[in-house]
């Protein structure tokens, strides 16, 4: 029985590492969702990652609004919509090399 479970125990963790490095890389590259306090109003940016090349468009959702938007490679950009508040986002993002993300941010 104790062979049984350690082949067991060694087939999970080769499995894990097959779907959970492939998620690891993949969330270095993905875009953030973050507002700025100091503009005015309540609104929410997509920003990529430092030294990521790829531009994303983002639609983002949250207790307080939604919007629709897009960055340049490598830069922000403003997710435009109705946001009344600040408060949680979730967004979905599709980019320019056809990756998607789920990113989660705050409406500042």
């Amino acid at each position: 029985m104790n062979t049984f479970a350690g082949r067991s125990a060694l087939a999970a963790a080769a499995a894990l590492a097959i779907f959970v490095a492939p998620g690891v890389a993949a969330a270095a590259a993905a875009p953030n969702l973050h507002g700025d306090p100091n503009t005015p109003g309540t609104q929410v940016q997509v920003e990529s990652e430092p030294g990521d090349s790829n531009s994303y468009t983002c639609g983002a959702v949250g207790v307080a609004g939604a919007g629709v938007g897009s960055n340049s490679s490598g830069g922000a950009g403003q997710v435009n919509g109705a946001y009344f508040g600040p408060g949680p986002v979730q967004g979905g993002c599709v980019g320019s090399d056809g990756s998607v993300y789920f990113p989660t941010g705050n409406a500042e």
